[in-house]
């Protein structure tokens, strides 16, 4: 940019940073994970070609440095970010400070700004407008303070900053547009106590009171020893083709009061401290795009003032969560520990979600995924999450699903809603070790889509809802499988209740009565005296259908196994069976001559 050019060249010196190895955390983030889903989900949520179970269950968040290439459209006055876009703003004054250790030279001034220099400590106060400042150089003992009546440009340009008491940058002023020059390394780190002054906040090693909007393409590592990284009392806006790393051994990665909109870039952060979080807002959080990858590893800790225990979380928002585009990949390894937590609702209309919670129930508090206190809306894009011992993907409101791709896996609940849930569309695969996969303490519709779910043995079930609410199937290709099954009533597409035996790796297969496969499904682990629920919109009244194992299957269509339209081979005729909109519930038998054994269900269909 010609703005940057010029800013360069009245700044007059561009040191390096020259710390030891201060790159060294992030240079080692290179492991990129873009194929770790070899090719599970399709953007946009077509769900074709998806992974298998084992892989869902085995699969990795790692955090990963790769830059992206993105193409940015900046917006017009009529968007309500058109002000957090440094292109909006021209700088008349530029202002360069150079660090080196024991000092800092100013080079340019402007009227209305008076600068203070303590050693390599800055500060500045401005009472006017279009005012740059760019920083280069290095210093293990200094900082860059700046009282501004007026928004700035903040300008990093190959700078290293370290405050042993205090914040790196403060900006005690309005919003700061903080530009990060393409091609530079730039490190900012706090120390593990605070010098404070009083009536002012110090709340991290990049602090700012007014807004902070990031942009350029070059490298910025922010280390947070003693407070929280990157902290805004107003929001924090990022922009594509950004790259930020933050490391957190004390509090927070990324924190604000009003919001965190991740517009696109590179963002990695990794938190360690107790009850820690990654991003975290008292406000909303909103991901269009870019790659944002967030790994906590803190356990839980009691918090005085809630007086109850809280654990760590990737991303935690006080209000809603949005995600439109982009990738968001987040594991919490510690116990109680969440990947996605909000207060209020999630909605996710397109990009990809990978979601790890690793750890186990510490302190009453439990390790969980996605867990949202309001309703989930997923409307496009895709969603893999695992939870090792608590549900992989929670809703304490309603569920509703319309589109995109959900993988879910846990030894609890796969997907849980606290009430209603409604499933219209999209590709939906639950797979729970030891309880349901599908559980809606409420009513439970599906209507559209193709969803697999599948429990664990009785009294476990693949599809349940509430006892004395009502399991419709509505349309859309259904097949749950557990120890159980809930009965089906008000539903307008035709199912069954089967009882099944089935070794692991082997194909379920379904074939009308022309011998045509309606599909075939390759089961992710060994069920004996199991119960089986499958609707179709092929089933049709009248008519006897085979259900069958086979040792193999092929088709254009899969999805964790599921292949419609299937060809397959070594198939064996487990029996037949007819459809009826209302089904009753059961627990599990074989069928009657077929190699489940046992007797099956007489008069349900």
């Amino acid at each position: 940019m010609k703005k940057i050019v010029l800013i360069l060249m009245m700044a007059g010196v561009l040191v390096s940073c020259s710390q030891d190895d201060p790159w060294s955390d992030y240079e080692n983030i290179s492991g990129s994970q873009e194929n770790s889903m070899n090719g599970g989900f399709v953007e946009g949520g077509s769900g074709k070609g998806a992974t298998l179970t084992n892989e869902l269950g085995t699969f990795d968040v790692k955090l990963d440095a790769t830059p992206l290439v993105e193409s940015e459209t900046i917006p017009d006055e009529s968007d309500i970010y058109y002000e957090d876009y440094v292109e909006c703003f021209t700088p008349k004054s530029l202002i360069g400070v150079v660090f080196s250790e024991g000092t800092a030279t100013v080079n340019g001034s402007a009227d209305g700004v008076t600068i203070t220099i303590d050693g390599a400590h800055v500060t500045v106060n401005s009472t006017v407008k279009n005012v740059a400042y760019i920083l280069s150089g290095s210093t293990s003992n200094g900082s860059f303070k700046i009282y501004s009546e007026k928004k700035f440009q903040l300008t990093l340009n190959g700078v290293s900053i370290t405050n042993p008491n205090g914040a790196a940058i403060n900006n005690q002023g309005k919003r700061a547009y903080v530009v990060v020059n393409d091609g530079t390394e730039n490190m900012l780190a706090d120390g593990s106590s605070y010098t404070m002054v009083e009536n002012e906040d110090q709340k991290g090693t990049l602090f700012s009171e007014g807004k902070l909007a990031f942009s350029g393409k070059g490298k910025l590592a922010v280390y947070a020893n003693g407070k929280s990284g990157i902290v805004s009392d107003d929001y924090v806006l990022i922009r594509p083709n950004t790259n930020i790393y933050v490391k957190s051994v004390s509090n927070h990665g990324i924190k604000s009061n009003d919001g965190i909109i991740i517009k696109g870039g590179v963002v990695n952060v990794e938190v360690s401290a107790a009850s820690s979080k990654g991003l975290n807002t008292d406000g909303f959080i909103q991901i269009d795009g870019g790659r944002t990858s967030v790994i906590t590893t803190g356990e839980t800790e009691y918090d005085d003032e809630d007086k109850e225990y809280k654990g760590c979380a990737a991303l935690k928002a006080d209000s809603i969560i949005v995600m439109n585009g982009g990738k968001l990949n987040v594991k919490s390894i510690g116990g109680g520990g969440k990947g996605i937590s909000s207060d209020q609702t999630f909605t996710m209309n397109g990009g990809s979600i990978m979601a790890i919670a690793q750890g186990s129930n510490s302190n009453d508090v439990s390790a969980k995924a996605i867990k949202i206190d309001g309703d989930i809306v997923i409307a496009g894009g895709s969603i893999m999450a695992r939870a090792a011992s608590h549900e992989a993907i929670e809703s304490k409101g309603k569920m509703t699903i319309t589109a995109g791709t959900v993988a879910a896996y846990s030894s609890d609940d796969a997907i849980n809603s606290a009430s209603d849930m409604h499933i219209s569309g999209g590709y939906v695969y639950a797979y729970s070790t030891g309880n349901d996969a599908i559980d809606a303490n409420g009513n439970l519709t599906i209507s559209g889509g193709v969803v697999i779910a599948c429990g664990a043995l009785s009294p476990e079930e693949g599809i349940d809802a509430a006892e004395g609410k009502t399991l419709s199937f509505n349309g859309g290709t259904i097949l749950g499988i557990g120890g159980g099954a809930e009965a089906t009533s008000g539903s307008q597409q035709k199912a069954t209740i089967r009882g099944i035996s089935i070794s692991s790796g082997s194909y379920l297969t379904v074939h009308d009565s022309n011998g045509n496969n309606i599909f075939a499904f390759k089961t992710p682990r060994a069920y004996s005296n199991a119960t089986l629920q499958v609707s179709s919109p092929n089933f049709s009244s009248g008519t006897t259908y085979t259900l069958g194992t086979a040792s193999s299957a092929s088709g254009n269509d899969s999805f964790y196994g599921f292949i419609s339209s299937a060809t397959v081979s070594g198939e064996t005729n487990l029996g037949t069976f007819t459809t009826s909109t209302t089904t009753s519930g059961g627990m599990g038998g074989g069928f009657p001559g077929g190699n489940g054994g046992g007797g099956g269900f007489p008069g349900r269909w």
